[in-house]
C-alpha cells in the first residue's frame, strides 16, 4: 500500500516563553483523514519540550490485515528527532503483535482499533529541548500498511510557524577611532619641594607605570599617540597658594622626565594641575565610618567656604578625624593622573577577529559587527560579538539592541529586557520589544510594536505580523 507522510508544522513561539504552550487553532486529518488531530501542544519547561496531541479515530477504517504506524518527528533544518510512534491495529494484525511485533516497536503507544466503535487516542511525549528545535517542523510520518518501507513518502505542509524574527542593527563606520588610556601614579617628592629623584621610596616603580604604558603604545602598530596629558594634585595641608604651586611645578617636572625616557616631541604634552584634591577627600570621608561622617562631608564639600578655612574649620571642630585624614588619606592625595590618547587605524574584518579576542577596545562597533557575520547566527561567537559590544558601549543604542536581539533569540527574556530600555526607539528597537511582549503574554502590545516598526520599514517586524495573522 502505498505510504503517505502528514506534516504537521509548528514553532516553538518564543511567546511560549518558559511555560506557555502553543496549540492548533483548528483540528487536523491524517490516514486518508481517518484520523483526526486536535488540541496540539507545545510546552517547554526547566529544559524539557512536552508535546501532547488527541487523535479521534471514529473514521478510521482498517482491513483486516490492515496496521498503521504514526511516528511523529520535531525536523529542523540540520538536525531531527524521532519520537515515541503510535501503533493501531486491526483484531488481527494486534493478535500479531502481541505474538511477536512487539520487538519491532518497543517504545510505542499501541492499540486495537475496535471495530464501529468511537476511539480516541491521548498522545503525550517529552523529550530534551535543544535550540534547534525554535524552527522545526512537528512531522507525522505514516505508515499505513505497518511494514516499514520508508519510499514514496509524501510531505504536506498543513501549516507553518516560525520564530518572531530579530533585527539587529549595522553601527555605523566610525570617520575616525580613538582611544584613551589613563591611569594614576604616585610619585613621592621631598616636603615642599618640587625636584623628582627617581629612585625615592616608591618611585621606580611608580614612574615604571608612566613610561611603561607609553613605550607600549608606540610600539602597538594600531595606534599613533595625538596626546599624553600629565595632572598633578596636592593634598589640602598648608596654604592654598602654595600647593598650587607644588602641585603645577611638581606636573611639570614629572611630565619633562618622562618626555626624556620616552623620547617623544613635547607638543603631544599638556600639563594640568589641581592645588588640592578636595574631591578625592570627600570620596574618602563618603566611604569611612568616621564619626561626625555627615558634618565632615558636609564642610569638605562646601565651595562656598575658601579651601584654607574649610581645612582649619575640619582641624579646629574634628581634631581626631583630622589626625586620621592627615596621617592615613591626604598622602594618597597627592597624585599624578595621566591620560594616554590615540588614534587608532581602521582595521580589515580578519585583524578585527584577531583583536576582539585580545584588544577588543580598539575595535568600533562597526568592525565588531563585520566579525560577527563572519559567524554562524545564534551560535556562541556570535553572541559573544555583540556582549563584548555592550560591554564596552554600555549606553550606545545599537549596542544594547543587539545585545537584546541576542538574548530573545536564547529566550533569555529577563536578560533582555534592560538591553531592550536603552535601545532607543529605531524600528528594530520596537520590533525586540514586540518580541519581548509576545514572550510576556502581552500580544495586544506586540502587535502595536510590530505595527509601529513596520510601518518604519523594519522587514523583521513584518513579518512577525503576518506570522501572527
Amino acid at each position: 500500500m502505498k505510504k503517505y507522510t502528514f506534516v504537521l508544522l509548528f514553532m516553538l513561539l518564543l511567546q511560549a516563553a518558559l511555560q506557555a504552550s502553543a496549540t492548533t487553532r483548528r483540528p487536523l486529518r491524517i490516514a486518508q483523514r481517518g484520523i483526526l488531530i486536535q488540541q496540539v501542544s507545545v510546552q517547554k519547561a526547566d529544559g524539557q519540550l512536552a508535546i501532547s496531541m488527541q487523535w479521534l479515530i471514529d473514521s478510521l477504517r482498517l482491513s483486516a490485515q490492515q496496521r498503521i504506524v504514526l511516528t511523529p518527528m520535531l525536523v529542523g533544518k540540520h538536525d531531527s528527532i524521532t519520537l515515541q510512534p503510535v501503533v493501531i491495529n486491526s483484531k488481527r494484525q494486534q493478535i500479531m503483535y502481541n505474538r511477536r511485533d512487539y520487538k519491532r516497536y518497543p517504545h510505542a503507544t499501541v492499540m486495537e482499533r475496535e471495530k464501529g466503535g468511537s476511539q480516541h487516542l491521548t498522545y503525550n511525549m517529552t523529550t530534551t529541548y535543544q535550540p534547534w528545535m525554535r524552527n522545526a517542523d512537528f512531522t507525522v510520518r505514516e505508515d499505513l500498511c505497518g511494514c516499514g518501507n520508508t519510499e514514496d513518502q509524501q510531505a504536506t505542509v498543513i501549516k507553518r510557524f516560525r520564530q518572531p524574527q530579530v533585527a539587529y542593527i549595522q553601527p555605523q563606520a566610525a570617520a575616525q577611532k580613538t582611544y584613551e588610556l589613563k591611569g594614576r601614579a604616585y610619585i613621592d617628592f621631598p616636603v615642599n619641594r618640587t625636584e623628582l629623584h627617581p629612585g625615592y621610596r616608591q618611585n621606580p616603580r611608580e614612574l615604571a607605570k608612566i613610561v611603561d604604558t607609553i613605550n607600549i603604545v608606540k610600539a602597538d602598530r594600531y595606534m599613533t599617540i595625538t596626546n599624553i596629558d600629565i595632572h598633578g594634585y596636592a593634598s589640602p595641608e598648608s596654604p592654598y597658594t602654595h600647593n598650587a604651586y607644588l602641585a603645577e611645578h611638581r606636573a611639570a617636572t614629572l611630565k619633562n622626565y618622562v618626555r626624556q625616557l620616552v623620547k617623544l616631541d613635547d607638543k603631544l604634552f599638556t600639563v594640568h594641575y589641581t592645588p588640592e584634591d578636595w574631591d578625592g577627600l570627600c570620596r574618602y570621608i563618603a566611604g569611612s565610618n568616621l564619626d561626625h561622617k555627615e558634618q565632615l562631608l558636609a564642610l569638605a564639600s562646601n565651595d562656598s567656604i575658601v579651601p584654607d578655612e574649610r581645612e582649619a574649620r575640619i582641624k579646629a571642630a574634628y581634631p581626631q578625624a583630622y589626625a586620621y585624614m592627615l596621617a592615613t588619606w591626604y598622602p594618597a592625595l597627592r597624585h599624578s593622573d595621566y591620560i594616554i590618547s590615540c588614534v587608532v587605524r581602521p582595521v580589515s574584518t580578519d585583524e578585527a577577529k584577531q583583536l576582539i579576542k585580545t584588544k577588543p577596545q580598539l575595535l568600533s562597533q562597526n568592525e565588531m559587527y563585520r566579525v560577527a557575520q563572519t559567524c554562524q547566527p545564534g551560535s556562541k561567537e556570535f553572541n559573544e560579538v555583540f556582549e563584548i559590544a555592550v560591554r564596552l558601549y554600555p549606553d550606545d543604542p545599537t549596542a544594547n539592541l543587539n545585545a537584546a536581539c541576542t538574548r530573545l533569540q536564547e529566550e533569555r527574556y529577563d536578560e533582555a529586557k534592560p538591553y531592550l530600555d536603552k535601545a532607543g526607539n529605531s524600528p528594530e528597537a520596537n520590533n525586540a520589544r514586540g518580541i519581548y511582549c509576545l514572550a510576556t503574554d502581552n500580544e495586544a502590545q506586540a502587535i502595536s510594536y510590530f505595527k509601529s516598526a513596520a510601518q518604519a520599514g523594519c522587514q523583521e517586524a513584518q513579518a512577525n505580523l503576518d506570522s501572527l495573522r
